[in-house]
């Protein structure tokens, strides 16, 4: 199997189709961009410390604190309900996070897990 396919297999256990489709799609904007996230994906999710449910709180946690990061913080909830995080899990972190990084910022985390929630059939 070649790098290129073990590295969007990995994407795929990661986050699921959607987030391969995502992936392919920054791909074909701007291809270095797209190999080298794919790369670094493969890389640090593969790690056996914690595991995929733990990265991806991390990870939320971190996007919900820098701000303005919408589509990857898209991208890393629909990773994390992949991962087995629930609805109820996500909404928690976001509120955990509120008093830490400040409201404006989770809202824009609300709205961005309603919008994957929606996608993904958990609410309408």
């Amino acid at each position: 199997m070649s790098t290129q396919t073990e590295e969007m297999k990995s994407l795929e256990n990661l986050s699921g189709k959607k987030g391969v489709s995502i992936m392919k799609d920054l791909k074909e904007v701007f291809p270095d961009l797209g190999d080298l996230a794919t790369k670094l994906h493969k890389e640090l999710y593969e790690r056996d410390v914690l595991n995929l449910k733990q990265q991806e709180i991390v990870t939320l946690s971190i996007l919900i604190a820098q701000g303005n990061t919408e589509s990857a913080l898209k991208f890393h909830i629909n990773a994390a309900l992949h991962a087995g995080l629930s609805k109820e899990e996500i909404f928690e972190i976001i509120l955990h996070a509120a008093p830490y990084t400040g409201f404006p910022r989770a809202i824009n985390a609300v709205y961005a897990a309603h919008e994957i929630f929606v996608e993904n059939g958990l609410v309408e």
